[in-house]
């Protein structure tokens, strides 16, 4: 078979891998009825719902199953720096707003200064 043309010889190295799936239920009572070896677990995809299933097979190869929700993941979407930057001249202009009132002329500085002129007025 290996000096055939249409099938090339395979190194020595190479191994031939077995068949590989998910696991695929329909509810929980198709859940139910899985079996494991002992000591053996494996993640199930239901196809009724968004659901997969995380067995468990104890040391008798008692099997466990316990259900996790499942949603499609998203991507954040990446920083606009625009809105970053437009954010940060805001609280800028709001910062500044705010030294200017407490360096200004406010209600506590013209009470200390009727107060500072009163004091002077008595000596």
């Amino acid at each position: 078979m290996y000096n055939n043309p249409y099938f090339p010889q395979m190194p020595q190295q190479a191994s031939i891998l077995p068949h590989q799936q998910i696991i695929q239920v329909n509810g929980k009572a198709s859940v139910d009825t899985i079996q494991l070896a002992p000591n053996s677990s494996v993640l199930v995809m239901d196809t009724s719902a968004p659901i997969v299933w995380m067995c468990v097979s104890d040391g008798i190869g008692k099997v466990t199953s316990t259900p996790y929700d499942i949603v499609m993941h998203k991507e954040d979407p990446p920083a606009d720096m625009k809105s970053i930057e437009e954010r940060l001249a805001n609280l800028e202009r709001a910062f500044q707003k705010m030294e200017v009132k407490s360096n200004g002329k406010s209600d506590a500085s013209r009470i200390k200064s009727k107060q500072g002129l009163a004091d002077d007025s008595a000596d």
